[in-house]
């Protein structure tokens, strides 16, 4: 694994971060990841007024069972976005995500451009794939998190080792399907899975940090991008 080009992805990806046309799909994917949450949270709450049981004539019965579902829902929904938000937020971000790969190739790789944009559906596909994966394989390893909980690092280190090397995988798919078939695609990630798997571990990490974690995937997916560059054509 080369450390100075993951070093040199992060600068770039960090010094771009204040040009406007790179400024404006951030902002916009911030906000639409926001703006996606709090529609959810109140999606949830209508949902649980559906269950047999919510609504009563006995006011002091009504007013337990919101009480214990107000809870509840509160409880799921923040439990399952603190550990599944890096893929359900890509689902969102997938709407920029061709926005954001133009945005790193038009300043830094004018000669080596994407082809065809994938578009909002079948990023959206990819995004949703990513999330299907990182959560079958996060229930698969359950067992392994509680067998080994009295070894204080290893869950922890099992954890990100898992979803950094599925958001580098994924992420760089993305990215990389613009330029190559699938096929060579999967054989130039393979070359490259040390710095592919370092920058998914620090995606998985920073996915774990209240309010910047709305930032990774605009971030994570420049961060691929400056990476798939750097690796594929050599540019320093």
């Amino acid at each position: 694994m080369d450390v100075k080009q993951l070093i040199t992805a992060i600068e770039r990806t960090g010094q771009q971060m204040l040009d406007r046309p790179f400024l404006k799909v951030f902002m916009l994917g911030i906000l639409t990841t926001i703006g996606a949450i709090i529609i959810s949270y109140l999606g949830a709450n209508e949902i649980m007024k559906g269950i047999p049981g919510y609504q009563s004539d006995w006011q002091w019965w009504e007013d337990f069972v919101n009480w214990i579902t107000g809870y509840a829902v509160d409880i799921a929904f923040f439990f399952v976005l603190f550990f599944f938000f890096a893929p359900i937020s890509t689902i969102f971000i997938s709407i920029y995500l061709d926005d954001i790969i133009d945005c790193v190739e038009d300043k830094h790789y004018p000669d080596h451009k994407a082809g065809e944009r994938l578009g909002i559906g079948h990023l959206a596909f990819l995004a949703t794939r990513l999330l299907l994966y990182i959560v079958i394989l996060n229930i698969l390893v359950l067992p392994l998190y509680i067998l080994l909980f009295w070894l204080p690092f290893v869950p922890p280190v099992i954890f990100y080792l898992l979803n950094g090397y599925l958001l580098g995988w994924g992420y760089y798919e993305m990215v990389a399907v613009r330029h190559l078939g699938i096929k060579e695609a999967g054989i130039h990630r393979k070359s490259i899975r040390g710095v592919i798997l370092m920058a998914g571990l620090i995606m998985s990490v920073l996915f774990m940090v209240p309010i910047l974690q709305l930032a990774v995937p605009i971030l994570g997916a420049a961060l691929i991008c400056h990476l798939f560059h750097l690796t594929r054509y050599n540019y320093l």
